[in-house]
């Protein structure tokens, strides 16, 4: 490309306005006032619509239950989770507090701490600090390190440390699509589950009982968003909410306490 060159750029607008559903779809409600509502979000939920996903979603929930949430832009979701990351998600109930918490979480002011079963054995609290691009193949987007993406630091802390595994604290200092995932991956210590980012070192001493016994437990990534801290947009008073780790990774961890082999 050189100046003056023209660029023509050929569109399709189609004359079709699409309507999105409301759907009664239960939200587990940790915190609420008449400005914000903090859910505890399930596993095997998409938070927006998507090519594969346009209803049975938590933005189709939120419209269900606050209809007026269609005029604040999507649906007053601050924050996405993936579709099998439990944990907690700030919803805003009007257009200020929903400009005022994106501007928060841009300015990276919104603290979101996470806990995650890794595979392998992590020895240090670490700083993982990689950019991470979005791939396209075919009809997926996947996302990796990649020296051209954007700025992506997670930081990790030791919880505990069992045979094989370890179990982490997770705290982001960036919110990159998938960016524990990815970073937890690149370093080779992937998420228990992950079977899109699965990527580690195995164990000579790795016994397939674990293999059998841990699928059986935890069908998913074993990644819970599990402390939330923020201003009120209203308030102007510090918000902290955790929950309790749901039953599966709790099943998990106690599975991997006991086993000996």
């Amino acid at each position: 490309m050189f100046l003056g060159d023209i660029i023509q750029i050929n569109t399709l607008i189609l004359n079709k306005k699409i309507i999105w559903k409301a759907q009664n779809i239960p939200l587990n409600i940790i915190y609420e006032d008449q400005y914000i509502l903090v859910i505890n979000k399930k596993s095997n939920i998409v938070v927006h619509p998507n090519n594969k996903n346009i209803n049975s979603t938590i933005f189709n929930s939120i419209l269900y239950h606050y209809p007026y949430s269609r005029d604040i832009p999507r649906a007053g979701i601050i924050h996405r989770l993936d579709k099998n990351t439990t944990g907690l998600m700030i919803i805003a109930k009007n257009i200020y507090s929903y400009f005022f918490l994106r501007q928060e979480l841009k300015k990276h002011n919104i603290v979101r701490n996470y806990e995650a079963i890794v595979n392998g054995i992590i020895k240090h609290n670490n700083v993982i600090d990689y950019p991470i691009k979005r791939i396209y193949k075919k009809n997926n987007i996947c996302m990796h390190v990649h020296p051209l993406g954007k700025t992506a630091i997670t930081k990790i802390f030791i919880k505990n440390i069992f045979k094989n595994y370890t179990h982490l604290k997770i705290k982001l200092k960036t919110g990159r699509t998938h960016q524990i995932r990815v970073h937890l991956s690149y370093i080779k210590h992937s998420i228990v589950g992950d079977q899109i980012y699965r990527n580690y070192t195995s164990n000579i001493n790795y016994h397939k009982f674990y293999k059998i016994k841990i699928n059986e437990i935890i069908k998913r990534q074993a990644l819970h968003a599990k402390c939330i801290k923020f201003v009120h947009p209203f308030y102007n008073t510090l918000i902290t909410l955790e929950t309790i780790l749901p039953n599966d990774i709790n099943n998990l961890i106690n599975f991997l306490k006991n086993v000996s082999i």
